[in-house]
């Protein structure tokens, strides 16, 4: 009888045993596991990032996370984001990675304009453009030639000197030294100019003719002054010469009748002498 009732004691001892090693085997795992979960300090947007902007401190906060939440190339640091520039719009709160970053910002309009500059595109053609080979990078002087008026020559005026090229057509950049056949087909030219030149550059273009003219690259800018243009203000013609036509003179003031004598009858006789008036003779009066 007493062997009979220790059996299920022992049996219940040996469960208890074993669920208490196999608790002991699932906690085990559990910190085995916690542990091979390794924490990233990585950078997450702290706001909304525009596509095409120069990353800096302020676009960017320190966030931990797992390993195995974050790709492989998420920014640990800061000095991974120096000069870079965000290829696409980032959300806030995403992981800023190096796939989203990188120097082909660069490449991009805004990113070649210098500060205090606006780009501006003009209608060109091969001869304008200097036969396509402008290159972006090279720096031109424009030429505004007004519409002719009458039998005059236009006179040319280099309005802007030593502007920046951006661009030609829609490339930023050219890929060789010399400039492919492509460049033959360019119709426009970017340029970068002050705000001042930008109205400048929009009234002219409207108002004449403009031309490109290539400046070699160790030619100072100053070297020459800007020109000014008279838009909407032709060329005086020479004033005709005077005609001189004699100045009418004054009617004569009305006199008052005079009842002249009457003159004697001449004589019949053929040796009569005439008779002269002599008020008509002047100092014989």
């Amino acid at each position: 009888m007493k062997n009979a009732r220790r059996i299920p004691l022992i049996v219940g001892l040996l469960l208890a045993l074993g669920t208490g090693v196999l608790l002991l085997n699932y906690l085990g795992s559990l910190r085995a596991s916690a542990a091979a979960v390794e924490m990233k300090r990585v950078y997450v947007a702290s706001r909304d990032v525009p596509a095409r902007a120069l990353l800096s401190s302020g676009f960017l906060t320190a966030a931990i996370k797992p390993a195995t939440e974050v790709d492989a190339d998420a920014v640990t640091d800061t000095k991974q984001i120096a000069g870079k520039y965000s290829l696409i719009t980032i959300p806030a709160g995403s992981v800023v990675t190096l796939s989203k970053i990188g120097e082909g910002g660069a490449n991009a309009l805004p990113a070649r304009l210098p500060i205090g500059m606006r780009a501006v595109s003009i209608s060109i053609d091969r001869v304008k453009g200097v036969s396509g080979l402008i290159q972006p990078g090279d720096r031109v002087d424009v030429v505004a030639v007004p519409p002719r008026v009458g039998s005059e020559v236009p006179q040319a005026a280099a309005i802007l000197r030593g502007v920046l090229v951006l661009a030609m057509g829609n490339a930023i950049e050219t890929t060789s030294a010399t400039p492919g056949p492509d460049n033959q087909n360019l119709t426009t030219v970017t340029l970068a100019v002050t705000p001042k030149q930008v109205n400048l550059l929009a009234s002219a273009d409207i108002n004449t003719t403009l031309r490109l003219a290539l400046r070699p690259p160790k030619e100072s800018i100053r070297a020459f002054p800007a020109e000014p243009l008279r838009l909407g203000v032709p060329e005086r013609a020479p004033a005709p010469a005077p005609v001189y036509a004699p100045t009418p003179l004054p009617a004569p003031a009305a006199q008052p009748a005079v009842v002249a004598a009457a003159k004697p009858a001449a004589s019949p006789a053929s040796n009569a002498v005439p008779v002269i008036e002599l008020d008509r003779i002047d100092g014989h009066r």
